[in-house]
Protein backbone atom coordinates (compact mmCIF):
# COMPACT_ATOMS: atom_id res chain seq x y z
CA UNK A 1 0.00 0.00 0.00
CA UNK A 2 1.61 3.35 -1.03
CA UNK A 3 0.88 6.25 1.18
CA UNK A 4 0.06 9.65 -0.22
CA UNK A 5 -0.67 12.96 1.52
CA UNK A 6 -4.49 12.55 2.85
CA UNK A 7 -7.41 13.24 0.68
CA UNK A 8 -10.54 13.55 1.98
CA UNK A 9 -11.74 10.50 -0.74
CA UNK A 10 -9.17 8.04 0.55
CA UNK A 11 -11.31 5.08 2.50
CA UNK A 12 -7.91 5.02 5.07
CA UNK A 13 -6.73 8.16 7.48
CA UNK A 14 -3.87 9.03 9.74
CA UNK A 15 -3.46 9.92 13.53
CA UNK A 16 -0.32 11.98 13.47
CA UNK A 17 1.63 12.58 16.56
CA UNK A 18 2.76 10.19 19.24
CA UNK A 19 -0.32 10.68 21.79
CA UNK A 20 -2.97 10.37 18.57
CA UNK A 21 -1.14 7.19 17.46
CA UNK A 22 -1.47 5.50 21.33
CA UNK A 23 -5.79 6.44 21.30
CA UNK A 24 -5.85 4.79 17.86
CA UNK A 25 -4.12 1.69 19.36
CA UNK A 26 -6.02 1.63 22.49
CA UNK A 27 -9.41 2.61 21.32
CA UNK A 28 -9.63 0.82 17.69
CA UNK A 29 -6.55 -1.68 17.27
CA UNK A 30 -8.24 -3.75 14.87
CA UNK A 31 -8.47 -1.00 11.99
CA UNK A 32 -4.63 -0.24 12.10
CA UNK A 33 -3.04 -0.63 8.92
CA UNK A 34 0.29 0.10 9.74
CA UNK A 35 2.66 2.24 11.99
CA UNK A 36 5.10 4.38 10.50
CA UNK A 37 8.31 5.57 13.18
CA UNK A 38 10.61 8.53 12.62
CA UNK A 39 14.53 7.69 13.91
CA UNK A 40 14.29 10.67 16.14
CA UNK A 41 11.24 8.89 18.09
CA UNK A 42 13.42 8.67 21.33
CA UNK A 43 10.42 6.96 24.08
CA UNK A 44 11.36 3.61 24.39
CA UNK A 45 8.10 3.02 26.44
CA UNK A 46 5.89 4.73 23.29
CA UNK A 47 7.70 1.93 21.32
CA UNK A 48 7.22 -0.71 23.54
CA UNK A 49 3.50 -0.20 23.52
CA UNK A 50 3.38 0.41 19.72
CA UNK A 51 5.43 -2.74 19.46
CA UNK A 52 3.15 -4.77 21.66
CA UNK A 53 0.11 -3.55 19.93
CA UNK A 54 1.83 -4.56 16.77
CA UNK A 55 2.37 -8.44 18.25
CA UNK A 56 -1.53 -8.82 19.35
CA UNK A 57 -3.07 -7.53 16.17
CA UNK A 58 -0.88 -7.86 12.87
CA UNK A 59 -0.45 -4.75 11.86
CA UNK A 60 3.38 -3.83 10.81
CA UNK A 61 5.66 -0.95 11.95
CA UNK A 62 8.16 0.66 10.18
CA UNK A 63 11.03 3.22 10.21
CA UNK A 64 10.57 5.95 7.28
CA UNK A 65 11.91 9.59 8.00
CA UNK A 66 11.51 10.05 4.36
CA UNK A 67 7.69 9.04 4.43
CA UNK A 68 7.15 10.71 7.62
CA UNK A 69 8.39 13.87 5.99
CA UNK A 70 6.16 13.39 3.08
CA UNK A 71 3.07 13.03 4.92
CA UNK A 72 3.45 15.37 7.69
CA UNK A 73 4.93 18.47 6.02
CA UNK A 74 5.60 20.54 8.78
CA UNK A 75 8.46 18.29 10.21
CA UNK A 76 7.10 18.25 13.67
CA UNK A 77 5.55 14.33 13.87
CA UNK A 78 7.15 11.26 15.25
CA UNK A 79 4.42 8.84 14.44
CA UNK A 80 2.26 8.21 12.30
CA UNK A 81 -0.85 5.77 12.27
CA UNK A 82 -2.42 4.52 9.61
CA UNK A 83 -5.73 3.32 10.16
CA UNK A 84 -8.98 2.32 7.82
CA UNK A 85 -11.91 4.36 8.35
CA UNK A 86 -14.68 3.15 10.12
CA UNK A 87 -19.04 4.45 10.52
CA UNK A 88 -20.60 4.36 13.47
CA UNK A 89 -24.27 4.87 15.09
CA UNK A 90 -25.17 7.38 17.89
CA UNK A 91 -26.52 5.18 21.28
CA UNK A 92 -30.23 6.53 21.84
CA UNK A 93 -30.06 5.99 25.34
CA UNK A 94 -27.02 8.47 25.70
CA UNK A 95 -26.65 12.31 25.54
CA UNK A 96 -25.71 13.54 22.30
CA UNK A 97 -23.78 16.17 21.34
CA UNK A 98 -24.65 18.05 17.69
CA UNK A 99 -23.05 20.27 15.56
CA UNK A 100 -24.61 22.41 12.70
CA UNK A 101 -21.73 22.40 9.67
CA UNK A 102 -18.83 22.95 11.94
CA UNK A 103 -15.98 24.54 9.44
CA UNK A 104 -13.02 24.16 11.23
CA UNK A 105 -11.03 21.41 12.32
CA UNK A 106 -9.10 22.50 15.04
CA UNK A 107 -12.61 23.75 16.65
CA UNK A 108 -13.30 20.26 16.53
CA UNK A 109 -11.12 18.30 17.31
CA UNK A 110 -10.78 20.21 20.33
CA UNK A 111 -14.94 19.73 21.00
CA UNK A 112 -13.84 15.80 20.71
CA UNK A 113 -11.68 15.85 23.27
CA UNK A 114 -14.32 18.47 25.96
CA UNK A 115 -16.93 15.57 25.04
CA UNK A 116 -14.64 13.28 26.51
CA UNK A 117 -13.08 15.05 29.29
CA UNK A 118 -17.15 15.99 30.59
CA UNK A 119 -18.59 12.35 29.78
CA UNK A 120 -20.42 12.85 26.40
CA UNK A 121 -19.61 9.68 23.62
CA UNK A 122 -21.71 10.63 20.96
CA UNK A 123 -21.75 13.17 18.52
CA UNK A 124 -24.13 13.85 15.30
CA UNK A 125 -22.74 16.25 12.24
CA UNK A 126 -25.05 18.07 10.36
CA UNK A 127 -23.81 18.21 7.26
CA UNK A 128 -21.74 20.19 5.09
CA UNK A 129 -19.10 19.96 7.65
CA UNK A 130 -15.05 19.48 7.82
CA UNK A 131 -13.85 16.25 7.65
CA UNK A 132 -14.12 14.15 10.94
CA UNK A 133 -10.97 11.83 9.99
CA UNK A 134 -8.76 14.62 8.66
CA UNK A 135 -5.44 14.43 10.24
CA UNK A 136 -5.98 18.16 11.59
CA UNK A 137 -9.10 16.83 12.98
CA UNK A 138 -7.41 13.85 14.42
CA UNK A 139 -4.42 15.38 15.81
CA UNK A 140 -6.89 18.71 17.47
CA UNK A 141 -8.71 15.90 19.17
CA UNK A 142 -5.85 14.32 21.03
CA UNK A 143 -6.84 11.02 19.41
CA UNK A 144 -10.79 11.93 21.46
CA UNK A 145 -11.94 10.87 17.90
CA UNK A 146 -11.45 7.02 18.58
CA UNK A 147 -13.52 7.32 22.00
CA UNK A 148 -16.74 8.80 21.00
CA UNK A 149 -19.54 7.45 18.26
CA UNK A 150 -19.88 10.20 15.01
CA UNK A 151 -22.82 10.04 12.96
CA UNK A 152 -23.11 12.09 10.44
CA UNK A 153 -26.75 13.55 9.14
CA UNK A 154 -27.42 15.43 5.37
CA UNK A 155 -30.06 17.72 7.87
CA UNK A 156 -30.87 18.61 11.25
CA UNK A 157 -34.79 16.80 9.76
CA UNK A 158 -32.74 13.51 9.77
CA UNK A 159 -31.32 13.52 13.07
CA UNK A 160 -34.67 14.65 14.52
CA UNK A 161 -36.55 11.93 13.11
CA UNK A 162 -33.86 9.24 14.11
CA UNK A 163 -33.29 10.40 17.24
CA UNK A 164 -37.33 11.57 18.37
CA UNK A 165 -36.71 10.98 22.18
CA UNK A 166 -33.74 13.71 22.72
CA UNK A 167 -35.00 17.44 24.31
CA UNK A 168 -33.04 19.70 21.76
CA UNK A 169 -30.99 22.41 23.41
CA UNK A 170 -30.03 25.13 20.88
CA UNK A 171 -26.84 27.56 22.37
CA UNK A 172 -27.47 30.98 20.74
CA UNK A 173 -26.59 34.23 21.59
CA UNK A 174 -30.51 34.75 21.26
CA UNK A 175 -31.42 31.65 23.56
CA UNK A 176 -34.24 32.12 25.92
CA UNK A 177 -32.44 30.89 29.04
CA UNK A 178 -29.43 31.58 30.72
CA UNK A 179 -27.50 28.28 31.05
CA UNK A 180 -27.62 28.11 34.96
CA UNK A 181 -31.33 28.47 35.02
CA UNK A 182 -32.15 26.26 32.40
CA UNK A 183 -33.36 22.39 33.67
CA UNK A 184 -31.95 20.20 31.45
CA UNK A 185 -34.20 16.52 30.89
CA UNK A 186 -32.75 13.57 29.51
CA UNK A 187 -31.96 12.19 27.20
CA UNK A 188 -31.03 15.46 25.58
CA UNK A 189 -29.44 16.93 22.36
CA UNK A 190 -27.30 20.13 23.14
CA UNK A 191 -26.95 21.65 19.66
CA UNK A 192 -24.20 24.12 18.25
CA UNK A 193 -24.01 26.19 15.50
CA UNK A 194 -21.29 27.15 12.76
CA UNK A 195 -18.08 29.29 14.35
CA UNK A 196 -18.60 32.36 11.83
CA UNK A 197 -22.38 32.16 12.11
CA UNK A 198 -23.88 30.25 14.75
CA UNK A 199 -27.79 28.49 14.60
CA UNK A 200 -29.91 29.93 12.01
CA UNK A 201 -33.39 31.89 13.86
CA UNK A 202 -35.68 29.23 13.21
CA UNK A 203 -33.70 27.00 15.90
CA UNK A 204 -35.23 28.53 18.39
CA UNK A 205 -38.45 26.64 17.78
CA UNK A 206 -36.77 23.55 17.68
CA UNK A 207 -36.29 23.18 21.45
CA UNK A 208 -34.88 25.05 24.53
CA UNK A 209 -32.34 27.90 23.29
CA UNK A 210 -30.04 28.67 25.46
CA UNK A 211 -27.36 31.18 25.92
CA UNK A 212 -24.17 31.61 28.19
CA UNK A 213 -23.84 35.07 30.03
CA UNK A 214 -20.67 37.31 28.42
CA UNK A 215 -19.75 40.29 28.37
CA UNK A 216 -20.58 42.81 25.42
CA UNK A 217 -16.77 43.25 24.95
CA UNK A 218 -17.13 40.25 22.40
CA UNK A 219 -20.01 39.33 19.89
CA UNK A 220 -19.80 35.47 20.41
CA UNK A 221 -17.75 33.27 21.95
CA UNK A 222 -15.78 30.42 19.86
CA UNK A 223 -17.30 27.10 19.47
CA UNK A 224 -15.26 24.91 21.15
CA UNK A 225 -14.92 27.31 24.36
CA UNK A 226 -19.32 27.48 24.08
CA UNK A 227 -19.29 23.99 24.13
CA UNK A 228 -16.60 23.06 26.66
CA UNK A 229 -18.91 25.57 29.19
CA UNK A 230 -21.89 23.53 27.61
CA UNK A 231 -20.84 20.60 28.54
CA UNK A 232 -18.79 21.19 32.01
CA UNK A 233 -22.11 22.64 33.57
CA UNK A 234 -23.89 19.48 32.40
CA UNK A 235 -21.03 17.10 33.95
CA UNK A 236 -20.67 19.33 37.30
CA UNK A 237 -25.22 18.66 37.37
CA UNK A 238 -24.63 14.91 36.52
CA UNK A 239 -22.58 14.92 39.51
CA UNK A 240 -24.92 16.64 41.74
CA UNK A 241 -27.33 14.36 40.61
CA UNK A 242 -25.73 11.15 41.86
CA UNK A 243 -25.19 12.78 44.81
CA UNK A 244 -28.59 14.55 45.54
CA UNK A 245 -30.89 11.78 43.45
CA UNK A 246 -33.95 13.63 44.49
CA UNK A 247 -33.15 16.01 42.06
CA UNK A 248 -32.56 13.54 38.65
CA UNK A 249 -34.30 15.33 35.85
CA UNK A 250 -37.18 12.76 34.31
CA UNK A 251 -37.71 12.67 31.05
Amino acid sequence: MKLKRYDKAFDYSYAVGMFPTLELLEAKPELVLRVVLHSKCASADAIEQIESHAARHGFPVEQNDRLIDKLCPKRDCLVIGVFKKYASRLDAASDHVVLVNPSNAGNLGTVMRSMLAFGFHDLAVIEPAVDVFGPSTIRSSMGAVFGIRVEHFAAMDNYRTRQPAHRLYPFMTTGKHALDETTFTRPLSVVFGNESSGLPEQYEALGESVRIAQSPDVDSLNLAITTGIALHHLYRSRHAEVENPRHVSQA
